[in-house]
């Protein structure tokens, strides 16, 4: 964990990945995503907390990137906006969040495919409070 207080997730980029792909970016944001989608699918959408808050913005800053900064989505192609005067565009915005809905509905699916995993991660999580990438890997083994 890299703070104490809700969550205290941390996403660890590997040192040898400075450029990352479409498919490492959309994952990434899929991990940021999949707190929140786990306490929705677990005790259900009106019982979600603010945990996932900083994993939220995380994910949205990512998002944005994706699409601004990194010139990857299809429609609105090689461009930054960043380039302009202008602060907020609506198409801007609404791309974003039609892409940030559709990957956490997709990692909800996900979670919802290996509940099981899920649980065993939990269980595993109440027990030692911290588990790293080798713990992770040994109990999806």
């Amino acid at each position: 964990p890299s703070v104490r207080g809700a969550g205290g997730f941390n996403l660890s980029i590997p040192k040898d990945t400075f450029y990352q792909t479409q498919k490492q970016i959309i994952a990434n944001i899929q991990v940021l995503l999949a707190g929140r989608a786990a306490e929705e699918l677990i005790f259900g959408a009106e019982e979600v907390t603010t945990g996932a808050s900083n994993d939220i913005q995380k994910a949205s800053s990512l998002v944005s990137d994706y699409i601004n900064k990194f010139g990857m989505d299809h429609e609105l192609g090689l461009f930054s906006m960043e380039v302009l005067d202008e602060s907020c565009d609506s198409k801007l915005i609404d791309k974003c969040r039609t892409l940030m809905n559709s990957l956490y509905e997709e990692t909800k699916t996900i979670l919802e495919n290996q509940q099981l995993l899920l649980e065993s991660i939990s269980a595993e999580l109440l027990e030692k409070e911290s588990l790293n990438g080798d713990d992770i890997k040994s109990i999806c083994a």
